[in-house]
């Protein structure tokens, strides 16, 4: 077996939207990650903030936000889930089992490239590394070792130069270790068994047996969750739309590479806005087909907030979708149609994001055969409604006059700039009697402009123009 192990190394930090340089994240009272330039200002976990404050007074604080972080990791998971069926999720990261020959991808370097570019794209700082075990690619992965090692490579030779910091040692057999000046894993391999068992316990022993593959591994699997949902904080509360957007941007990108990874498609979604007065606001949006290109995504979501107005200053956002199976199937034979419809259905999304979802109307069949009651409107995208059979609407034109045009009568011929020429019919619909009954014989004509229209004949001997066909 092959692992691939991911670890998140600024995992609080990515829980935040924006970030002002310096800027640390903070949890009672004690910093628990910082960022580059605090860093530099001899900043680091452990600290004491009023300690990091006289150290860098223009240190900006984010109080650390774990449901941001779970949501981060279960993105994570779900991307892993579309390179093996077998995820393991970490506190900071997860794990993914492949067989000696890694994916239908094939070699285990071109697996490693495609996760890297995938999670680059995601704009995560991360580790990778691939071993034959699950805990030696996390030791790797965790001591920012880079490795892709098989079964077929010398892994048992390699590890011996790992340091001790990346193994989840207590601190007294941390500190043991020091006093000894075993610094290497390859110090503690060469020790006598019995001898570590004796001074630093039993669980020592198994750690080195679970890295060296000597010892079976049972790990828990994740099981991928049919939606997707993530969180991002802000540092400090904001009240524009730019930083809202830029925020969601983040999101929505790792949401594709979800999506992508899934073989899935979004075919809806919401936007949930913690306010700091504690309230909440949420924007629902609703598309036309599933999609999974993250510029059409964001430009509904500009639509919506070009002209966003918030009560009070948001302190979160969360994007949350159910992930849609694909139906995508093969390509008709004529592309262009196919772009054609395509930029409708974008139209139509984007007109709804930007009116509002009750602005964008439909029609939609009614069981009614009187014409002017056979349809209904209704929002976008209308719901299945019963209606007459598609056949028996074939001849009825989508242009109806309301009301209908009384015609002109020559020798007991309708007349309209010139007399009609009756080429189908008639078609009887008598109905209604229950609250406004009609008795009409329909004809199709043709004028003496070539114009298709939709005619009847009353009982009063009247006829009247309905409708224009295409």
């Amino acid at each position: 077996m092959l692992w691939l192990a991911v670890v998140l190394t600024a995992l609080p930090l990515e829980a935040f939207a924006a970030r002002p340089a310096p800027f640390a994240v903070v949890e009672d009272k004690v910093l628990v990650a910082c960022d580059a330039r605090a860093q530099a200002q001899g900043l680091g976990p452990g600290l004491s903030v009023v300690r990091a404050h006289a150290l860098c007074p223009s240190l900006s604080l984010g109080v650390r936000d774990r449901l941001a972080e779970t949501s981060l990791l279960e993105g994570l998971a779900a991307f892993a889930y579309g390179f093996s069926p077998c995820v393991v999720l970490r506190a900071d990261g997860v794990l993914m089992r492949f067989t000696d020959e890694a994916s239908p991808l094939g070699d285990p370097h071109l697996v490693v490239a495609h996760v890297t570019q995938g999670l680059a794209d995601m704009g995560c700082a991360f580790e990778i590394a691939m071993a034959p075990t699950a805990a030696l690619a996390w030791l790797c992965a965790r001591s920012a070792v880079r490795c892709v090692w098989t079964s077929k490579d010398p892994w048992r030779l390699a590890v011996r130069s790992l340091p001790l910091t990346g193994l989840s040692l207590t601190d007294e057999v941390r500190a043991a270790c020091q006093a000894l000046g075993l610094t290497r894993l390859g110090d503690l391999l060469d020790l006598p068994r019995p001898g570590l068992i004796r001074r630093f316990g039993r669980e020592v022993v198994w750690l080195l047996e679970g890295l060296m593959g000597e010892r079976p591994e049972i790990e828990d699997f994740w099981a991928p969750a049919p939606w997707f949902r993530r969180r991002l904080s802000f540092s400090h509360p904001v009240e524009t739309d730019e930083a809202l957007v830029f925020a969601l941007a983040r999101i929505v990108r790792e949401w594709v590479m979800v999506l992508r990874a899934q073989e899935a498609r979004a075919a809806g979604f919401a936007v949930e806005m913690t306010c700091e007065d504690g309230s909440v606001r949420s924007e629902a949006f609703t598309l036309t087909r599933p999609e999974r290109d993250a510029q059409i995504l964001m430009r509904l979501v500009r639509e919506r907030l070009r002209d966003f107005r918030p009560g009070s200053a948001i302190t979160a956002v969360t994007v949350s979708a159910p992930l849609e199976a694909s139906t995508e199937g093969s390509l008709p034979l004529w592309r262009d149609g196919q772009w054609r419809e395509q930029d409708f259905r974008g139209l139509l999304d984007r007109l709804q994001a930007r009116l509002g979802r009750d602005s964008v109307r439909a029609l939609s069949l009614h069981p009614d055969h009187r014409p002017e009651r056979a349809s209904r409107e209704a929002s976008w995208p209308p719901r299945r409604l019963q209606g007459p059979p598609a056949h028996v609407l074939g001849d009825r034109p989508i242009w109806l006059l309301d009301p209908p045009e009384r015609l002109d009568v020559v020798r007991g011929m309708p007349m309209l700039c010139g007399p009609l020429r009756l080429v189908r019919g008639p078609e009887r619909v008598e109905t209604g009697w229950w609250d406004e009954p009609v008795v009409r014989d329909y004809f199709v004509a043709i004028s003496s402009r070539h114009e298709s229209l939709w005619i009847f004949h009353c009982a009063r001997g009247e006829w009247f123009l309905h409708g224009y066909f295409a």
